[in-house]
């Protein structure tokens, strides 16, 4: 009984080390490069790219409204904020509303034209 209880003792420690050794051994070592590719290239692209994609301006389009009172000051000005510079249709304040609406749109649509949509009258 006793010999059990020496050999479960250190059976223990022992499987838990060689549990965070295999673990840890695959941390330090790197992945090899593809063969086929060079890959001192593919950093310099994605650098060179971000700069040139951070140095772009926004797409300048004149909305309706440009240049009107209501687009600098009054409580309506983030109601009507979209007609005076399109650009804000891309943020997300301003964006789900139109896509809510359009996806509302679209699914009422399918529904109404394909009767299968409908819901079961027998299941209710």
């Amino acid at each position: 009984m006793a010999r059990t209880h020496v050999r479960r003792s250190v059976l223990a420690p022992l499987l838990l080390v060689a549990a965070a050794a295999s673990f840890l051994s695959s941390a330090f070592v790197q992945p090899r490069a593809p063969r086929g590719m060079d890959v001192s290239i593919a950093p310099a692209a994605v650098g060179a790219l971000s700069s040139i994609a951070a140095a772009m301006p926004a797409e300048a389009l004149d909305g309706p409204l440009k240049g009107a009172e209501i687009c600098t000051s009054g409580p309506l000005q983030y109601i009507v904020l979209p007609l005076c510079d399109p650009i804000f249709l891309v943020t997300p304040i301003y964006n789900f509303p139109l896509v809510l609406g359009f996806f509302s749109v679209l699914i009422t649509a399918i529904n109404i034209a394909l009767p299968a949509t409908q819901p079961d009258e027998d299941l209710r």
